[in-house]
């Protein structure tokens, strides 16, 4: 319900920016909008939890994450087909001169998403040591970082790393398929 009050929110604010501005949104642009406040108010969730400003809650842990693997992967790469470029979008048209990193960035979205859930099914009463992150976890870099070796199976990091990781790749997609300065 809150997702869908959200979705709800996010339409109305879209269409009365546009509204104000003048700006003409396509349908396609106000629903990957949508979906982006959607994956940003369910990573907030989660970060609550985590700092603990929230109390750890499971069923919503769960939730938020599987709000953000559904957003993500092949939903989110097919909301971001030619022509990328509209009106009322921030997205940039390099997204379609490197289709193959937005479309990997938009699956590790999915998968460090797919960590959160399955961690919360497995630590249904509170935040367990086992899904903080630990000494040495922060190493591997971005999910733009050059790597010399394979990245480690997202389900073998705990969730807190998986989170962090979730965060550089919305940051890192923001760097580099998003228009600046507007």
């Amino acid at each position: 319900m809150k997702a869908r009050l959200l979705v709800l929110s996010a339409a109305v604010l879209t269409m009365t920016i546009s509204a104000a501005t003048g700006q003409s949104t396509s349908p396609k642009v106000t629903e990957r909008q949508q979906d982006m406040k959607a994956i940003a108010g369910a990573a907030k969730t989660i970060d609550a939890m985590f700092k603990g400003s929230s109390p750890y809650n499971s069923t919503a842990f769960k939730a938020a994450a599987e709000t953000i693997r559904t957003y993500s992967g092949e939903r989110l790469a097919a909301l971001f087909e030619a022509p990328v470029v509209s009106g009322g979008s921030k997205a940039s048209d390099s997204i379609e001169a490197d289709r193959p990193t937005f479309d990997r960035l938009a699956a590790e979205l999915g998968a460090y998403a797919s960590v959160l859930s399955v961690a919360a099914v497995r630590n249904p009463d509170v935040l367990g040591p086992d899904m903080r992150m630990k000494g040495g976890d922060a190493t591997m870099g971005g999910p733009l970082a050059k790597r010399k070796a394979a990245a480690p199976d997202p389900m073998s990091i705990p969730a807190e790393h998986a989170f962090h990781m979730m965060l550089q790749t919305c940051t890192s997609c923001h760097a580099k398929f998003r228009v600046k300065g507007e």
